[in-house]
């Protein structure tokens, strides 16, 4: 109790620094400070982890050390202006997710799950700090503003373009490098899964955001990535029609939000930063919460298959109004934060190329589809359990709540974003 309400207390002392969002760059100490990307990503920080803290069942030391440590990592990490301490964060966030998927996940394939963020983060990564000392030896700095103003007359070709930007996409991750995150997230506590969602995944896109400011002179292979997108989009729409564990379905359904986030950025357009900073909140809420759901399932029936978890409206009546509030939130329902996020972005890659609006309809089409999906199988038809669950605990109809007043909040001030 103490721990989630002081990191309340402090989110809603950044809340008010935010009011002055138009002299927002300060200066903070030793390669510190704060700018507009930044804030609201630490405030969602402080909101996540006291979540997280409301999640646990009783008080672990350990894992109170962990969640401590990964939060001071990423407000260093979001509150970063050097690029080499902007880097090594980057990459050491990465041990208290290893250790909360080996000692604390559900299955032996944990193992797998871990292994495969390690190989492919690190080794995918490591060219990057060879060549951010390749960017110190250019002008010998690593602060991102004198960074930006000396690599205007710096030549990249396509490797270059690969070798900086590949770390980034494989953390969102992109399609094709999205392998370890459904893994992770099947193998990982329900802690695990909100840190993922809620936080983790919101690094690799903070990375490419910085990277795009310094790079922004050379954009001559967005078009490759911004196809590989699109394409990864609609097969991921059609792989979560398929799926038969819930987890991994709303785990794939992630990967859909990532790549769209991914084309906003691609654009270069202003109001595609603004409705990626929308989406991000958004999902990191959204998809927290529809994990969250999932487990109070997992926890009452110990299984996360569709099948065996029909019916759950006769089970668990109070829950299912959350389970179509996050549902429709998770496929941008009208008059829903992801809505007008969304509503933006189509109208940016319509802007960008009209040819794509065949490849657009397909993928609205698909998201509605397994989202309506998710929610009818789950919560109607025959349940092949004949005694009833426990009711809803106050708990977790609190960090639900939680969970979607930000929601509320935000849709109804959209104005923090401009």
């Amino acid at each position: 109790m103490f721990n989630y309400n002081i990191l309340y207390i402090r989110r809603f002392i950044i809340i008010f620094i935010y009011m002055y969002k138009d002299r927002l760059w300060v200066n903070l100490s030793l390669g510190l400070g704060l700018d507009y990307y930044s804030i609201i990503l630490v405030i969602l920080r402080f909101w996540i982890i006291a979540l997280i803290y409301k999640c646990l069942d009783g008080v672990n030391i350990i894992k109170s050390m962990i969640f401590i440590s990964l939060l001071i990592l990423l407000i260093i990490f979001f509150t970063s202006i050097d690029l080499l301490v902007f880097y090594l964060i980057f990459e050491i966030r990465l041990i208290p997710t290893f250790f909360l998927i080996i000692y604390w996940g559900s299955n032996p394939e944990r193992l797998i799950a871990a292994f495969y963020i390690i190989i492919y983060m690190l080794l995918i990564s490591f060219p990057l700090l060879l060549y951010i000392f390749k960017f110190y030896l250019y002008r010998w700095t690593f602060k991102f503003s004198l960074i930006r103003i000396y690599i205007i007359d710096y030549n990249f070709g396509i490797w270059e373009f690969v070798i900086i930007n590949i770390a980034f996409f494989i953390k969102m991750p992109i399609y094709i490098l999205h392998i370890w995150l459904p893994k992770a997230h099947v193998e990982a506590p329900v802690y695990g899964s909100i840190i993922l969602a809620g936080v983790l995944l919101k690094i690799g896109r903070y990375g490419l955001i910085r990277f795009i400011e310094l790079l922004v002179c050379r954009i001559n292979y967005n078009y490759l990535i911004f196809s590989v997108s699109i394409i990864g989009r609609v097969i991921i729409g059609i792989n979560c029609l398929v799926q038969i564990d819930i987890k991994r379905l709303v785990a794939y359904s992630s990967v859909v939000h990532i790549n769209l986030i991914l084309c906003s950025l691609l654009t270069l357009f202003k109001m595609g930063f603004i409705s990626r900073y929308i989406i991000i909140i958004s999902h990191g809420l959204c998809s927290s919460g529809l994990f969250y759901m999932v487990n109070i399932y997992y926890s009452r029936s110990i299984r996360r298959l569709l099948v065996l978890n029909k019916g759950i409206i006769s089970k668990l009546p109070g829950l299912s109004i959350w389970w179509f509030l996050f549902c429709s939130a998770n496929f941008s329902f009208p008059f829903s934060l992801n809505f007008f996020s969304e509503l933006i972005i189509l109208s940016l890659i319509l802007n960008w190329d009209y040819i794509l609006i065949f490849y657009l309809v397909i993928i609205c089409f698909f998201r509605r589809a397994y989202s309506l999906y998710l929610f009818s199988y789950v919560q109607h038809g025959r349940s092949y359990r004949e005694n009833n669950f426990s009711r809803g605990l106050i708990k977790e109809y609190i960090v639900l709540i939680n969970h979607f007043f930000p929601l509320i909040v935000y849709l109804l001030n959209l104005v923090i974003f401009v």
